[in-house]
């Protein structure tokens, strides 16, 4: 079996551990073999929601995403597992269902054993005003949820929960490095900010391959940080860096105006 490289750093801060309200990030790391776009969805049923999305490519759809409530969700690929075994067909993405349909934390942890079970093999980040929420989801319907309303979460791509599985993983370096990277910067500061959070993003300590910005065998194609402080609109700043193209940065102020737009492309 055949393990891919495919990867991703999700991290966040909440209650203490930051100055900006809850605090996500993600590192969107892939093959540099196609492009990437930011959506504002309208769906017909459902809270609008705003979202980084792969337009092609082996694994296209939505990556990381807040909607109109300020719930936010990014997500990293399980390839500690093989290839084979984290596309189960009996199962399915969560991502677009979750901003579509939920509109909280507390929402979300409610209907989890309906969510997850059906969710093939992903690691999921997921905020709100209030804190932060891992979500390990394993094999045949197994998940773990953990709360953090004042602190840190760190991922990247393997589990941390090996009840989850029904066999071994194969934790690539890349993950273990990424994984103590992010969590050692993040333990140098007591709290934390969002603009600091868009430097840690671009960070290149541990080489082509193995830093959370990336440029090597896969390249970081896009960073994801966000600010939901309580009674003030979210925050978002993006990065994009489709291949061949100029890298794109952008700050959004997410308040009741901007989601009055139309549904339409706003990058590239």
């Amino acid at each position: 079996m055949h393990w891919p490289v495919a990867a991703c750093t999700l991290w966040g801060a909440a209650g203490a551990a930051s100055v900006d309200g809850t605090l996500l990030a993600k590192n969107r790391d892939w093959k540099p073999d196609h492009v990437q776009s930011l959506r504002l969805r309208h769906p017909e049923h459902g809270y609008a929601y705003l979202g980084l999305y792969a337009d092609n490519g082996r694994e296209p759809g939505i990556k990381a995403g807040v909607n109109e409530k300020g719930l936010a969700v990014v997500g990293a690929e399980a390839s500690s597992l093989p290839r084979e075994l984290r596309a189960d067909s009996a199962r399915h993405g969560v991502l677009t269902r979750l901003l579509r349909d939920y509109g909280s934390l507390d929402e979300v942890a409610a209907a989890a054993d309906k969510l997850f079970p059906q969710t093939r093999p992903v690691f999921l980040l997921l905020a709100d005003a209030g804190g932060l929420m891992q979500v390990e989801i394993g094999q045949n319907g197994r998940y773990q949820l953990s709360r953090q309303r004042n602190g840190t979460l760190a991922h990247t791509n393997h589990y941390s929960n090996l009840s989850l599985l029904d066999g071994t993983q194969k934790i690539g370096p890349s993950s273990q490095a990424r994984l103590a990277r992010i969590r050692l910067l993040l333990d140098q500061r007591p709290s934390h900010a969002l603009a600091e959070f868009e430097r840690l993003s671009r960070d290149h300590h541990d080489g082509p391959d193995n830093s959370l910005w990336r440029d090597g065998r896969e390249h970081t194609l896009a960073g994801w940080q966000m600010a939901l402080p309580a009674g003030a609109a979210p925050r978002l700043h993006l990065v994009l860096a489709n291949p061949g193209e100029q890298t794109l940065e952008r700050d959004y102020v997410l308040d009741a105006a901007f989601w009055l737009q139309p549904a339409r492309t706003l990058l590239p």
